[in-house]
């Protein structure tokens, strides 16, 4: 009980003294680190404006300026009423107004897919370059999520996300990679990646959303790829379960500028590729 309440407290300290200006406008949430060209992170589920930083720490070198959003329902960024992935793609482009940028690189992490890619067709002006990395993406197996009403039940308390969180190597399992055979470096990233789970109860409203419509309107391959006008690079992993290679592939054969890169391992978290991901990713975005 005394590693749980440590543990809680650490994460909700994270989260009040973040390392540059939290702000929030028309809803949306966000911080900016670094300066040069303007990169906007979307995070995965789960997480937050602290897990984007957390991924760009290892994936944007310097010489770029992070712009790191809350999606609707996580942390500090609302959830309207009425929400939807257009409407949260709209906000999106009214901060980049906001900010006084034209034109932005966009990155999205997992489940931050669904909206990375609407902002992409509904602003096609505002999006330079588009990363997707491990996007949930329509698939030939597609994933099962599991009931809302479950999940909602499950995230009433921190404690199974905390429970998670001390279990590095079950989250290694899930995404595809033996614990055993990730090197200290990767069980380290794997560690520092796990620390942006906590708090759940600030992101909770964030989750069920994703589970209820972000991932099934993704799933049921509802997105216009075909009129995706950005140069596209998906990354993944030979050995991640979502998205598998395969279907990546087929998402990216769909892209009129559409480039697959699949590293030999690393599982949905493409754990222990961060100079490799780097280099890629610096190439691409200049």
């Amino acid at each position: 009980m005394g590693r749980y309440r440590r543990d809680l407290d650490m994460a909700q300290q994270r989260l009040i003294h973040p390392p540059a200006l939290l702000s929030v406008v028309g809803g949306v949430e966000y911080l900016q680190v670094g300066t040069g060209p303007p990169v906007l992170v979307l995070h995965g589920n789960n997480g937050g404006w602290d897990q984007a930083v957390d991924w760009a720490g290892r994936r944007i070198p310097a010489g770029f300026g992070v712009i790191a959003v809350s999606r609707y329902g996580y942390l500090g960024s609302a959830l309207p009423a009425d929400a939807t992935t257009a409407g949260q793609a709209d906000d999106l482009a009214r901060l980049l107004d906001h900010l006084g940028h034209d034109r932005v690189d966009v990155v999205s992490l997992s489940a931050g897919s669904t909206a990375a890619v609407r902002l992409a067709l509904r602003h096609p002006d505002r999006v330079r370059r588009l990363v997707l990395e491990s996007p949930v993406l329509p698939a030939v197996r597609p994933l099962r999520l599991p009931p809302t009403p479950a999940l909602r039940l499950l995230l009433r308390t921190e404690w199974p996300t905390w429970l998670t969180s001390t279990r590095p190597e079950i989250v290694a399992r899930a995404g595809g990679v033996a614990w055993k055979k990730l090197d200290t470096d990767a069980r380290h990233e794997l560690r520092q990646i796990m620390e942006t789970l906590l708090p759940v109860r600030s992101r909770r409203a964030g989750m069920l959303f994703d589970n209820a419509v972000t991932a099934p309107e993704m799933l049921r391959d509802e997105l216009a790829w075909e009129q995706l006008a950005a140069p596209t690079l998906v990354l993944t992993a030979e050995d991640s379960p979502l998205p598998k290679p395969a279907d990546a592939e087929a998402i990216a054969r769909r892209l009129p500028q559409g480039r697959l890169e699949v590293q030999p391992s690393g599982g949905h978290l493409l754990l222990g590729n961060v100079p490799r991901l780097q280099a890629l990713l610096r190439d691409f975005l200049r």
